[in-house]
């Protein structure tokens, strides 16, 4: 399954500005890749997104789920 929507789009000016501003030395995708990271930082200094759906699977009669929460830090 591919990018969803918008988040294409987003994903194909990321990799151009690194690609033609951060690697080469069009001025233009520089400023685009500077302002793609100031949105981010943005976004992050906001606060955090509404949270996702990660699984959702449907129980069976006397079936059962287990769920665990691993320190990012302990790997």
């Amino acid at each position: 399954m591919g990018l969803v929507g918008g988040k294409a789009a987003g994903a194909w000016i990321t990799r151009q500005a690194v690609r033609r501003g951060l690697l080469g030395s069009s001025r233009l995708w520089f400023a685009a890749f500077v302002a793609q990271g100031a949105v981010k930082l943005a976004r992050r200094a906001l606060g955090p997104r509404q949270p996702t759906t990660v699984l959702e699977e449907r129980l069976e009669p006397g079936a059962g789920i287990e769920v665990r929460h691993l320190n990012r830090d302990r790997g």
